[in-house]
């Protein structure tokens, strides 16, 4: 062979190869979160719709073949859950199929990379009637981190009981629906039980009957003597938007007596709260208000949707906060979401070829103990609140702050009063002023935004003439890493002051 022919010959493998590899190169998803030092923990909920590699995924990946387009596949939704810093991860729609491999655990390998990890995975194996059908066989599955979670796969179980639907003497008609998924889990000095749905899709039956056994169990579960604390997350495919999913999300509350055992944080913490979807009432598609609404499930014709639910037992309040000082792995502190949804860096339109769920992400403190936080600085105090004034709140809502220092005065400008979701409810300006050490001023809202008082409004009242909400001084986003002043449960009537 000619000296020139073998170097082109090697030229042009060389350049396969490299294309090759380019072309394998996981897309990139979602922004990074930094990895979270122990004692905290991010547990994460996602639908992986078309992780077997439907048409519309081979659409938007660069592979020649099937074979490079699942790797690209596998590689992008193992750097999303990577990138979004999750400790612990239900899939949803894991749906096996013969004479393929199974692609949880090309996830979990792709996370442990080619000398292996930490990752582990579980999968469950629920019988159906026609496993074979479209959406056949679709299963739930696990993926963890075992430096940070421990799981027991023999411990798990299936909640055959609450299978639907069901005749009126209270046997499964059918193998069509999946089942709840009730898993133990340990994460530093947390233990908890964590409850995996993929509940019926368009609010159809036989969704209600799968909801009030739900409701049923989770009662009797958390009304016994010193429960378990209970996580319950996944597809729930139920929609705050209309007045059907409204009635289910309160009875995914669990509601006693006492009072509710559960919190949906998606709709109690994220905006607008349950009454505020109450107030909004129908929601078109493509409008203003559409696009400022949360959603995890995107649709091409029509609008977006919030379906993927977490739900806390009351008793994992010390371990859950929306925002949550968190401390990353660095050694560094951070305010961030106790509850999130993941926010594609690519168009919607490519991203719902990949999967049409949005990850929900859920922190948790897995420490006995709140680590008491540095004071903040300038030394600002919340010393007094008018959460809930007669007229337009947005107006004149108030807080008076207190500079404890005794040094120091501390100029106003560029800090932001929110509640404790963290939403922006006004920026302070020059007119706020400087405090001197040891004196107060007084911070008002003064205009109304574009944005409707549902949004606006994390605390909207739980009952006529209360609000209830909890009220923070932020930092200037330049001084991003500094803590919050926070003053626990204000509440006021309307026209009260807190203090």
């Amino acid at each position: 062979m000619r000296r020139g022919y073998r170097l082109w010959v090697v030229l042009v493998i060389a350049e396969l190869l490299v294309s090759s590899a380019q072309a394998q190169e996981p897309l990139d998803l979602f922004q990074d979160n930094p990895t979270l030092a122990a004692g905290f923990m991010r547990l994460c909920a996602w639908n992986l719709r078309h992780i077997n590699l439907e048409e519309q995924a081979r659409q938007l990946l660069p592979g020649q073949t099937d074979a490079e387009d699942f790797a690209i596949l596998i590689a992008t939704f193992a750097k999303g859950l990577r990138d979004l810093g999750c400790d612990l991860a239900a899939i949803i729609e894991v749906q096996p199929r013969a004479n393929e491999p199974d692609r949880l655990l090309q996830l979990r390998d792709r996370l442990n990379g080619p000398s292996g990890g930490p990752w582990h995975a579980d999968q469950t194996d629920i019988e159906y009637d026609d496993p074979t059908s479209p959406f056949g066989n679709l299963q739930l599955g696990l993926l963890w981190n075992n430096t940070k979670v421990t799981i027991d796969p023999t411990a798990d179980q299936l909640l055959h009981q609450l299978r639907q639907p069901r005749d009126a003497a209270g046997t499964l008609t059918e193998k069509r629906m999946r089942v709840p998924w009730l898993v133990p889990v340990r994460a530093g000095a947390l233990d908890f039980d964590l409850l995996v749905l993929h509940l019926k899709s368009g609010g159809e039956a036989p969704q209600e009957a799968e909801v009030n056994a739900l409701q049923a169990f989770i009662t009797a579960r958390q009304s016994a003597a010193a429960p378990r604390h209970l996580i319950v997350l996944g597809d729930w495919n139920i929609r705050p938007d209309q007045a059907t999913g409204r009635s289910r999300l309160r009875k995914m509350m669990a509601p006693a007596a006492s009072g509710n055992l559960m919190r949906v944080i998606t709709v109690e913490d994220l905006p607008p709260l349950l009454s505020g979807w109450d107030a909004l009432g129908a929601v078109g598609f493509d409008t203003t208000l559409a696009r400022l609404l949360p959603y995890s499930h995107v649709n091409a014709p029509s609008i977006d949707t919030l379906l993927d639910h977490v739900a806390i037992s009351q008793t994992l309040e010390d371990a859950y906060d929306h925002p949550i000082q968190i401390q990353r792995a660095d050694g560094t502190r951070d305010l961030q979401p106790g509850i999130q949804i993941g926010v594609p860096l690519i168009p919607e339109a490519q991203y719902r070829n990949l999967t049409d769920h949005l990850p929900v992400i859920l922190t948790l403190r897995t420490t006995t103990t709140t680590p008491t936080p540095p004071s903040p600085i300038g030394s600002l105090r919340i010393v007094a609140a008018l959460p809930n004034p007669p007229g337009e709140d947005s107006e004149f809502e108030e807080v008076h702050v207190r500079n404890s220092s005794g040094s120091s005065s501390v100029a106003l400008t560029g800090w932001r009063v929110t509640n404790a979701a963290g939403q922006q409810h006004w920026q302070l300006t020059d007119q706020d002023g400087v405090v001197a050490p040891g004196q107060d001023s007084d911070c008002r809202s003064t205009g109304p935004t574009d944005v409707p008082a549902e949004l606006r409004r994390h605390d909207r009242p739980r009952e006529p003439g209360w609000a209830e909400g909890r009220y923070e001084v932020l930092w200037p986003s330049r001084e991003r890493t500094s803590l919050p002043v926070r003053v626990d449960a204000v509440s006021a009537r309307e026209g009260g002051i807190w203090e």
